[in-house]
């Protein structure tokens, strides 16, 4: 598999993603969400961990702050194809692990039962082939290794955002849902455990912190021409002088 790990340019919207992680309670429900299943490799002499999609680093650290694994225990490899992300997670991770981090744009074709564990938070919305990237990623776990992942239904408010907007600029939807993961975990015989999170995006109404979560969700797709259109969209989540968007997507043990 050569492709990218996403369409999703993110190159242009690091202030809009760092606005979103500001005024979002996501990260902190996503890891409180995996910890228990994390705890299960507590007793393990080694943990092979493989980060896929590691954005910048700063939620799988927070993750290995709350698990504090040996250093000399754990070994990190990290998939990210923005290179500006790429190099702040190693700085960012490298001190979690006594071993040198292995980081590339893309999990190589070699990867073959070499984890106990592979956690993609939040990207498989964004990857070009899901069930490919769900193959490459089972078969890159060990024997007893376990995947982890969150991702969006199509119940949830952000999907909701694309789902009109993108009828707003008459394009397909080009984002894969967590009932496309399903679909796919079923046709492939992975078995699975699934659990809700909730979380709350807030923050003070105004056109320019409208436009920072719309363009960290629309990315390279906001368009300027439907600007109002799309700025109208989040009118339903008015409560007051804020926009207030409680949610939840779903997260996997496969």
């Amino acid at each position: 598999w050569r492709s990218a790990v996403t369409p999703k340019d993110f190159s242009t919207i690091h202030s809009d993603y760092a606005f979103f992680e500001a005024h979002s309670t996501e990260a902190r429900r996503d890891a409180e969400g995996y910890l228990s299943g994390l705890r299960r490799f507590d007793q393990e002499p080694t943990l092979d961990w493989l980060d896929f999609g590691c954005g910048d680093g700063a939620f799988t650290g927070k993750l290995l702050t709350m698990l504090r694994p040996s250093p000399q225990r754990l070994r990190l490899s990290l998939v990210e194809p923005d290179t500006d992300y790429r190099e702040s997670a190693l700085v960012h991770l490298q001190s979690f692990t006594g071993h040198t981090i292995a980081a590339w744009p893309i999990l190589p074709e070699q990867a073959i039962r070499q984890y106990d564990l592979a956690l993609a938070n939040h990207v498989l919305y964004y990857v070009p082939e899901l069930r490919l990237a769900v193959q490459q990623i089972a078969q890159s776990l060990k024997p007893t290794g376990s995947f982890f992942t969150a991702m969006a239904g199509r119940e949830n408010a952000l999907m909701h955002l694309w789902t009109a907007s993108f009828e707003i600029l008459g394009k397909a939807l080009p984002y894969h849902s967590s009932e496309d993961l399903e679909q796919i975990l079923g046709e492939l015989a992975l078995p699975y455990r699934k659990w809700p999170v909730d979380y709350v995006i807030r923050f003070d109404d105004s056109e320019q912190n409208r436009l920072h979560l719309l363009r960290f969700v629309f990315a390279d797709h906001f368009d300027d021409d439907h600007r109002s259109q799309l700025l109208g969209l989040l009118e339903p989540y008015r409560l007051g002088r804020e926009i207030v968007i409680e949610t939840s997507h779903a997260q996997y043990q496969i």
